[in-house]
């Protein structure tokens, strides 16, 4: 079996932020061997509103947070 990576960035209204998080995780729970790596870019908030922000069910295995530096 061929291994394809596909690339995809997401503009989401704060809204439907977890919906299309639980979206991916469903899809991953449904297909044994997939594996999906998310980034999120949420420079407003804290690190606890950003772990609120993706938590999904059942929860994510693995969480790291990279913390850009200021956009001054």
């Amino acid at each position: 079996m061929v291994t394809i990576k596909i690339h995809t960035i997401a503009h989401l209204p704060d809204s439907l932020a977890k919906l299309w998080l639980q979206h991916l995780r469903d899809f991953d729970m449904m297909h044994p061997g997939c594996h999906f790596e998310v980034a999120a870019d949420m420079p407003d908030m804290s690190v606890a509103e950003m772990v609120e922000k993706i938590r999904v069910e059942p929860g994510l295995t693995f969480e790291k947070f990279f913390l850009l530096p200021d956009r001054k």
